[in-house]
């Protein structure tokens, strides 16, 4: 009798405590004081409804949107025992890495929504299926070459067009740095993570299968109310200082440095500038001085990398902080954030500088 008692509560792991909201709505009330002070100071004429409602209130409730379809599916896949599909797709590599099925699902998910895939290792966490250092680094995995192959039909189409080779070379290093970010992490869990059982971990939890809808959908009104209590007001405060000009400040201080200590100024600013600020219009600029002849092939695919560099950590800011700080805490959610980044550019650079020594 004491052994399958015993039995029993170790095969289903204890849920995590949550944490009380108290600390939450402070960083809210914090954020949100602080958004009107800077708007107040800059441009109160901001919070007139035909300034917010196009500058904030509907771009809010589309991210929170997107953010609710990703949650109730990361749930779902979750909670309705799919889960084990999705890591029988990639458990050799997983097994490689020392990581569990769980970590496994999420990797696999995080090719088709990101938000999906976050809330599931946050779900796996909570239910401790699997550890904090676990969580972290599966994290970091997910946002290689996952995210780099969710955003390709997208970036292929508005990039080659327009730049042609240099584009094929340019989204072919960030490729190959997504993939080598990849393969270095899952070396590193290899190293770091404690080998585990080989039985599939996701297949010992028959309960899974039993999750109702009624369930799913009560889980997922509980978590985005807790999301929407963090990212509004983080997204508030973003959009103030961004209408303060923070932004455009880093965004020209960082470009106008990368110029003058790399590549001609009068070729190379408006790109790494427009590609700073948008996309597309970077884009569109780098194909006119290919044109143009201002700009040798080698030249673009160099402006195109600065550029991404100096645009990654303003647009996590930007637009990764308050989904992240929403589907983490804001204590775990902004060091993963920022430790991604770092890796994101530093993988970026070592193989920009590999094929810059190449081509000579």
């Amino acid at each position: 009798m004491s052994h399958a008692s015993t039995s029993t509560s170790t095969s289903t792991p204890r849920k995590r405590k949550a944490k009380s909201p108290v600390k939450a709505l402070i960083i809210a009330a914090i954020c949100c004081l602080t958004a009107l002070a800077v708007i107040l100071t800059n441009d109160p004429s901001l919070l007139s409804w035909g300034k917010a409602w196009p500058g904030l209130v509907r771009p809010l409730l589309r991210m929170l949107g997107f953010l609710g379809i990703g949650l109730i599916v990361g749930i779902a896949v979750e909670g309705m025992g799919w889960a084990p599909l999705l890591a029988t797709l990639v458990r050799p590599l997983m097994r490689f890495g020392n990581l569990k099925d769980e970590s496994g699902a999420a990797f696999t998910t995080a090719f088709f929504s990101g938000t999906a895939a976050n809330t599931m290792l946050m779900t796996f966490w909570k239910e401790k299926k699997i550890s904090l250092q676990e969580m972290k680094l599966s994290y970091l995995i997910n946002t290689g070459l996952p995210v780099f192959l969710l955003h390709l039909p997208t970036t292929f189409f508005i990039i080659v067009p327009m730049t042609r080779t240099a584009g094929i070379i340019y989204l072919s290093l960030n490729g190959i740095a997504a993939l080598l970010r990849t393969l270095v992490l899952l070396i590193w869990t290899r190293i770091k993570l404690t080998p585990h059982s080989t039985a599939p971990s996701l297949e010992r939890q028959p309960e899974l299968r039993t999750t109702t809808a009624a369930k799913v959908l009560g889980a997922f009104r509980k978590r985005f109310i807790r999301i929407c209590t963090i990212t509004a007001p983080v997204y508030f405060l973003i959009y103030a200082l961004n209408q303060a000009g923070m932004f455009e400040y880093m965004r020209t201080t960082a470009a106008g440095w990368v110029t003058s200590a790399y590549l001609p100024v009068e070729a190379v600013s408006v790109v790494v500038f427009a590609v700073a600020a948008e996309f597309t219009t970077g884009i569109a600029a780098a194909g006119a001085l290919l044109d143009g002849g201002a700009l040798t092939t080698s030249q673009l695919v160099l402006a195109l990398v600065l550029g991404t560099i100096v645009a990654t950590p303003i647009r996590a800011l930007r637009h990764q902080l308050p989904s992240q700080t929403g589907v983490f805490s804001f204590k775990i959610g902004f060091p993963m954030l920022l430790m991604s980044q770092v890796l994101r550019i530093s993988s970026l650079i070592f193989v920009t500088a590999l094929y810059l020594w190449i081509v000579g």
